[in-house]
């Protein structure tokens, strides 16, 4: 039986080349260029060939691989080298090896891999004429970059990555020969490393030893337990080993089983086992003879010295020529049109003006609190820490804060938001001071409270690009946060849904304090708070200017939506990461083809109703703090204020659906210069600075409470 098996063995693995790669080169070579571009990733930090390199064997030679920016991976990256031929692929055997597109997706939208959003990559892609054109011999005339099919052309690669040249299928040595009588005998490793493959594909249990860095480094520990949260594992807390399929099948049977690896190309792909914890093929060898580690479904093998050698010299003659791939120039973006707003709605005729009978401005109230969040001393404090914490983000980067920035009107100070790495944001980051007081969020209204705009932002792909399992993960690996979020919610363990409701008392914190806002004193009696050019500016606000019409209450905002038509922001050097997200961004909130392809235009308001006279609509932003937070505009159009009142004194732009009362208004420079005066008097008399607190650092989680 024994030697049946070594000959069906032999021949299976001499022709383990023979079968013919993909028939369509185009995709091939579409496929060669995607696995080496960096903007398959979330910040365009990495590409596949960063943990597949073909200088390591298309693995990345570290015992646990290093994962995606501000995170850590939790097992030892598998080589690519033969993996068209795989029945089940991922360790654990989670994933159909028939299915290499499906499995190319998940590692390119994977948290702790590429963290990609795959229509923003879409999006990337279609924005170089490189990748169009080797779209189009790819996949035919007339077609253009699309999700699944960019997967579909990586595995098409892939498919090509075959061993060859291996010594297996032409005489051994000796020392080979005695060592393939072994593998097939008295070592027993044909029952597992069988086939072409030289694995049976199935999932063992071998007691590998737990690699000290998996619970030392926090960032692996947060990766694997969120892979446990996200599959459903029970318990998942309490767990401080890698369970392997388990946490898969929830069979206890499964626990600590992983997938049995391939044993060619072992020359090129050290370190081995599913945790890398054996740098050399010795030490595996070694611990396969001792019966492997505990819980360990194998036999001591009692091997001597010198079989141990041949076994060894067997295992390398599995080893074929290394695999070679020229590495292909990154295809630049371009620009493919000219940044701007499209016209893209009939104007509707302006209806004639109506009466100006809005309600005066006001004095700032008291800050509504919603009855689900109420406010306290420790919630604030709590959502001040979670507010600059970088955790909160996709690759450790962007916090909050880092688009909402105090010293800076707590925003930016760019046109658009600069956004999360490897993006540019398509709209001008609103400063938070007084958002407590707005009944809408986002500049079409998108979020109904400041709690759903925090998820908005930490999450969007264009913003934070966090991962909400990995997110809450990093937070429960904080001991600081673990307790406060006790203290305050009456949890066990941080969960994000409380975080973003932190995040929001604190916000309700970030308001003016009317003693220090000339026109608040004004309002409450003061005589010398307003300089007689603001008392002229006032009375221009809510007459000859007509501001009061949108810009009144205690917000100076009516909460309402206007196309003003903005122009489009002065060309920059990030056009080209404009024009995607701008795609990007009308293609995830699923607007028509039309639409679409009518190029970098903003729909506002339309995003949310899908009403063609809401197109070109934005939310009125308030006027107050107006000092600090320029640029001005959802599009960060004007850069000083005296812009936008020489804007609106012209009457606006021309968009659709316009309102009818926005005509030229006629001021002569002596009113403008008032009119500038009050504005700057809704604004205090010091900016609202608040320190960046101490953050508290990670710690490994402590041993689980005995039942």
């Amino acid at each position: 039986r024994r030697l049946c098996a070594a000959i069906v063995l032999l021949v299976s693995m001499a022709t383990v080349g023979a079968r013919a790669a993909p028939t369509e080169p185009a995709q091939v070579e579409l496929g060669r260029h995607l696995f080496f571009d960096t903007r398959l990733s979330g910040d365009m930090g990495l590409s596949c060939a960063s943990c597949h390199d073909p200088r390591h064997g298309w693995a990345d030679g570290l015992p646990l691989a290093r994962g995606y920016t501000g995170s850590g991976y939790f097992r030892n990256t598998p080589s690519l080298v033969n993996v068209g031929r795989r029945k089940r692929l991922m360790w654990d055997g989670r994933l159909d090896g028939a299915d290499l597109a499906t499995a190319v997706r998940d590692m390119v939208t994977e948290a702790h891999f590429m963290n990609a959003d795959a229509r923003l990559v879409q999006e990337r892609v279609k924005q170089s004429p490189e990748y169009r054109a080797l779209w189009v011999r790819a996949f035919g005339p007339g077609s253009e970059p699309y999700g699944p099919r960019l997967f579909e052309a990586i595995g098409a690669f892939l498919k090509t990555l075959q061993s060859h040249e291996a010594p297996v299928g032409r005489p051994l040595s000796g020392a080979a020969r005695a060592g393939q009588a072994l593998f097939n005998g008295k070592a027993g490793c044909v029952r597992c490393h069988s086939g072409p493959m030289l694995s049976d594909g199935e999932l063992h249990r071998t007691g590998v030893p737990e690699h000290p860095l998996l619970w030392r480094d926090p960032l692996r520990s947060i990766t694997l337990l969120r892979h446990y949260a996200t599959q459903g594992m029970p318990n998942y807390m309490n767990a401080r080993s890698d369970v392997g399929a388990y946490a898969i099948s929830k069979r206890e049977a499964d626990r600590g089983r992983f997938a049995t690896p391939s044993l060619r190309e072992l020359r090129h792909t050290a370190p081995y086992m599913h945790n890398g914890m054996f740098a050399t093929l010795d030490e595996v060898i070694d611990f396969y003879d001792r019966a492997g580690g505990p819980g360990s479904e194998l036999e001591a093998l009692h091997l001597t010295k010198l079989e141990k050698q041949q076994l060894r010299s067997y295992l390398d003659s599995l080893n074929g020529a290394p695999i070679v791939v020229a590495v292909p120039r990154q295809p630049e973006f371009r620009v493919l049109h000219e940044d701007g707003i499209a016209v893209l709605a009939p104007a509707l005729s302006k209806p004639q003006i109506e009466p100006l009978s809005s309600p005066p401005l006001a004095t700032l109230p008291p800050v509504p609190v919603p009855l689900d969040n109420p406010m306290s001393a420790q919630k604030v404090e709590l959502g001040r820490m979670l507010f600059f914490d970088p955790r909160l983000s996709g690759d450790l980067s962007t916090p909050c804060s880092a688009c909402h920035m105090p010293h800076l009107g707590w925003s930016d100070k760019q046109p658009k938001s600069r956004g999360y790495p490897g993006t540019w944001h398509w709209r001008n980051a609103q400063s938070v001071l007084n958002a407590a007081y707005f009944g809408k969020y986002n500049w079409d209204g998108a979020a109904a409270t400041l709690e759903r705009q925090a998820a908005g932002a930490a999450e969007g792909a264009v913003t934070g690009n966090g991962d909400p399992a990995m997110m809450e993960m990093r937070l429960r690996v904080v001991p600081e946060y673990v307790r406060r979020f006790r203290e305050v919610f009456g949890l066990e363990w941080p969960r994000l849904h409380q975080a973003y409701q932190a995040i929001g008392a604190f916000q309700r914190t970030v308001v003016s304090d009317p003693r220090q806002v000339p026109f608040d004193r004004h309002l409450a009696g003061d005589p010398a708070a307003l300089s007689e050019a603001a008392r002229r500016g006032l009375a221009l606000f809510n007459t000859k200017a007509g501001c009061l019409r949108c810009h009144h209450g205690a917000l100076a905002s009516d909460q309402g939506f206007h196309a003003t038509g903005v122009p489009p922001t002065r060309p920059s050097g990030n056009t080209a990461l404009l024009q995607i997200t701008h795609r990007w961004q009308n293609y995830q909130r699923g607007v028509t083809q039309a639409l679409y392809d009518s190029g970098s235009a903003d729909l506002g308001l339309y995003y949310v109703t899908r009403r063609a006279d809401d197109i070109g609509k934005f939310r009125t932003p308030s006027l107050r703090e107006l000092r600090d937070s320029a640029p001005y505009m959802h599009n960060g159009a004007f850069a000083s204020l005296r812009e936008v009142v020489d804007f609106y004194d012209r009457g606006a732009g021309a968009a659709p659906n316009q309102p009818g009362w926005l005509r030229p208004l006629g001021l002569s420079e002596a009113e403008k210069q008032d009119l500038l005066a009050f504005l700057d008097a809704l604004s205090m008399d010091q900016p609202l600075l608040i320190d960046a607190p101490a953050l508290p650092p990670y710690a490994p989680l402590p041993a689980p409470a005995s039942p």
